[in-house]
């Protein structure tokens, strides 16, 4: 392999990479509607429920930034229909 091949090789890499990764943020933050439906319904163990706290735990810091909590709400308790049970707030 020369080195515009490695060039190239490194480059489409990059490429990747720059195209994945936010695909798989995004997909990331999405997944909490599904992950909250199914332990609303029941479906979640409570040790597999901690372990999804643990895993979703990065995302809360999102709810204060001005604006998103209202977003989270609305996908969670709107889209998902998940029964807040009074509680509107993450």
């Amino acid at each position: 392999m020369n080195k515009d091949e490695h060039r190239g090789s490194r480059r489409r890499k990059l490429k990747w990479i720059a195209v994945c990764a936010p695909c798989f943020l995004v997909l990331y933050g999405l997944s909490i509607g599904p992950v909250a439906k199914l332990e609303d319904n029941g479906m979640i163990s409570e040790r597999t429920s901690d372990v999804l706290g643990f895993l979703y735990a990065p995302l809360k810091p999102l709810t204060t930034i001005p604006g998103m909590r209202p977003i989270f709400n609305w996908y969670i308790f709107h889209v998902w229909n998940v029964d807040t049970m009074g509680d509107n707030t993450l």
